[in-house]
This record gives structure tokens, C-alpha cells and sequence, in this order.
């Protein structure tokens, strides 16, 4: 039995590789060529670790999950641009780390009208380890971590994200906020939202939650409750921080919960 198992994190010790940063970005205009570092590392004491380093596409679902894809799928991807001077095969011995530099050659002439191009550079393990799944039985463990890549043309940067609607889900004890980037760049930021209950005078905080979006994005997030709620009339105030020189977008709605 075997098991596969991605992740888009460093992974944990007893699995065997460790991979960083999570996320390249690279700033170059049409015609240039950019360079960025990753560094792989095998933490395992005991085994060697074969590794293929390969390229993909990857874009947010509505709810804010990465979708992976061939490469060459997405209009806006730059997997075609991605060369690894290194080559693409690489062992580790136990307890070896390597730096890796990761080219991005962007064409002079870019057919994609988009201001944003993606891709995911895959580092996936070859040789699988021992291990044992939840039930306590052997298995054989293969890894793959995905690192984001991000490449933007320099031109003058627009960051805008509305909220389209706000309402309260009964069903998910929670909030449902849709948002949107309408934007020309990728938005990282944090939701911070709160609750107050008109007729207790009760208010508290809902717990912060952070969201990373691509241009054209249109995203649903559900922001929980975390406690059942007392009956009364609530005010629910909502907003989306995504920059120390950006306005922030807000919205408030009032409900009745019986």
C-alpha cells in the first residue's frame, strides 16, 4: 500500500525533505530574466532522498483551496518561463541541504493581457520510506510539496478588494462574506470581525483569518461563530485589512437569531 501525500508547508522531520520559502515572487518586465533561491533539505537521519523538481499550474477555487493543474493550463501561467539551473533530478543524503536557483526568463512578447502570472514548482519525493498509516499499518510514504510562484510585469500595481455581500448562514453558525479582487495584483491581508447583540449588550470577536487572492478573484469565505448563539438582534461588523496605505473595505449587517 502506498501514500502520497502533498503539502504547500515545510513538512514534518519524520517524513524526510524540507522545502523553502513557500512562495517566490518575482518583479520583471517582458524581455528579463530573474533569479530566486529555494532550499531542500533532507532532515531524515537515515535515508537518502531522490527528488525530481518539476513544474505545474495552480489557481484559487471560490473558496480560497488551490486547484493544481498541468502546466500550460491557465492563460496567465508562467510554468513554460520557469528553467532549474541545477536540472531537474537531485539526491540528498541524509541530513544534506541544497540551495537551488530558480530562473524565470519572462518572453519579450507575452500574448496574456494579465499583470500576474503563476505557477507551482513541485519537488516530489522518488524513493518511498517506510512508514505507517493511522491504523498502524505499513505503507509506503512518497511527498510532494508545491512552492507558489508568483511574477508581476512592473506595471503601476492597483490593489482593490469589494465586498459583495455579507449575510448570516443559520446553517454553518457562521458569517458568509464574498469578496472580490478586482485588482491587477495578488492581495494578501486578514478579515477581523466582531459580533454584538443588541438585546444583551453582548459583543466579542470572531477569530482573525488571513486569505491570499489573485486578480479576478471572487472568493467565499465562512467566518465562524466558535460558540452557539443567544437569541436577539445582532449587528455583525466585517473587515478586510490588506495594507498599511490601503482603505479598508468593511460591511455590517444586522440579523435576527431566534
Amino acid at each position: 500500500m502506498g501514500l502520497f501525500i502533498l503539502l504547500s508547508q515545510p513538512l514534518f522531520s519524520q517524513i524526510g525533505i524540507s522545502v523553502s520559502p513557500p512562495r517566490l515572487y518575482y518583479q520583471i518586465k517582458p524581455g528579463q530574466t530573474g533569479a530566486q533561491k529555494v532550499l531542500v533539505s533532507n532532515v531524515s537521519k537515515e535515508h537518502s532522498m531522490s527528488l525530481s523538481l518539476t513544474v505545474g499550474d495552480w489557481k484559487y477555487d471560490e473558496y480560497g483551496n488551490n486547484l493544481m493543474l498541468p502546466p500550460d493550463s491557465l492563460n496567465n501561467s508562467c510554468a513554460a518561463w520557469i528553467s532549474i539551473q541545477e536540472g531537474t533530478y537531485l539526491t540528498l543524503e541524509p541530513g544534506e541541504q541544497r540551495e537551488i536557483d530558480i530562473n524565470m526568463r519572462v518572453p519579450l512578447d507575452i500574448t496574456s493581457n494579465d499583470n500576474v502570472q503563476t505557477a507551482m514548482l513541485y519537488v516530489t519525493q522518488m524513493n518511498a520510506v517506510d512508514g505507517t498509516n493511522t491504523e498502524g499499518a505499513a505503507i509506503k510514504v512518497n511527498v510532494r510539496q508545491g512552492i507558489k510562484i508568483y511574477r508581476s510585469g512592473g506595471e503601476s500595481e492597483t490593489k482593490k478588494l469589494e465586498i459583495e455581500q455579507l449575510k448570516f448562514d443559520r446553517e454553518k453558525n457562521s458569517l458568509a462574506l464574498v469578496f472580490n479582487n478586482n485588482g491587477n495584483i495578488w492581495i494578501n491581508g486578514k478579515v477581523t470581525s466582531s459580533l454584538f447583540n443588541q438585546t444583551t449588550g453582548d459583543e466579542f470577536a470572531l477569530e482573525e483569518t488571513v486569505f491570499y487572492t489573485l486578480p479576478e478573484d471572487h472568493r467565499t469565505m465562512f467566518i465562524p461563530f466558535g460558540r452557539s448563539l443567544e437569541k436577539g438582534e445582532y449587528v455583525a461588523t466585517v473587515v478586510l485589512d490588506y495594507g498599511e496605505d490601503i482603505t479598508l473595505e468593511a460591511a455590517e449587517l444586522q440579523f435576527r437569531h431566534e
